[in-house]
């Protein structure tokens, strides 16, 4: 009797377990804003706690790997890397791998001083402003146009990254500067933007799906299903959109997320 009990109990505590992957996977991360940081000798942030949420639900193992971003992009598309978190969905890298979205991002304008014109089609008239971006950055629509004109012009200067570009706008080497709120206002805190800085909505920005990518060589169709069907019932839950407000406040929060479909 004691025997089938512990037998029943084993199999009621298996079914319960979630389902683990196939495979531990490795999971690139990189200092970006409140996205991921480092703060006495640990990650903090909303992609850590988010995968530690995510291995929690599903029971896969998710190993964070720290590396530069451009480290982390390299080594992930060369199939070393097995995961990719931060990211915005592109044709060339779903061949490669599956996209899970799980949040928003927009970028403003961040202006030196109220001096600055708001609309960056004004700065045409004003050839001696200089306008500051992270190399490599996307941008869509009517706002990539603008830019591609400007850095034409050499009206926008590229820059490594935005430690570098806040270093730039707090020495006025650039008058503004185009930056992800979840990156400006963690470089804000860090006393790294001028304390006269002033953030710009921009009409001309959009609100794009932001997302993980899962490499198709490291893992199988089934892998994928389980991380997507937990991921999304985080999103669905609100639970994404609260680890945002605790870092960037309900304000902004709720605003990236207004697009949410639950």
């Amino acid at each position: 009797m004691k025997r089938a009990a512990a037998a029943l109990l084993l199999a009621l505590t298996a079914a319960a377990a979630p389902a683990a992957c196939s495979r531990e996977f490795t999971v690139g991360i990189s200092e970006l804003g409140y996205g991921a940081y480092q703060q006495g000798g640990q990650w903090q942030g909303i992609v850590p706690q988010l995968i530690a949420e995510l291995g929690r639900r599903s029971g896969c193992q998710l190993k964070l790997a720290p590396r530069p971003r451009a480290r982390v992009v390299q080594e992930f598309e060369q199939g070393l890397l097995d995961m990719m978190t931060s990211s915005l969905q592109v044709p060339e890298r779903d061949r490669l791998a599956y996209f899970l979205p799980y949040s928003f991002t927009e970028i403003d304008l961040i202006m030196a001083s109220e001096e600055v014109p708001r609309a960056l089609e004004d700065w045409r008239q004003h050839g001696e402003l200089k306008l500051g971006l992270v190399r490599g950055i996307r941008l869509a629509g009517r706002l990539h146009d603008i830019v591609e004109g400007m850095l034409a012009s050499h009206q926008a200067e590229p820059s490594s990254d935005y430690d570098t570009l806040a270093a730039k706008l707090a020495a006025g080497r650039v008058q503004a500067a185009l930056i992800p709120s979840v990156i400006h206002l963690k470089l804000r805190r860090d006393g790294q933007l001028p304390a006269q800085a002033v953030v710009v909505d921009l009409a001309e920005a959009t609100t794009d799906v932001l997302g993980l990518y899962l490499n198709r060589a490291a893992a199988n169709p089934e892998d994928m299903r389980q991380l997507r069907r937990h991921l999304d019932a985080m999103r669905r839950e609100g639970w994404v959109q609260a680890l945002y407000a605790r870092y960037v406040g309900d304000v902004e929060a709720r605003r990236l997320f207004r697009n949410e479909v639950r």
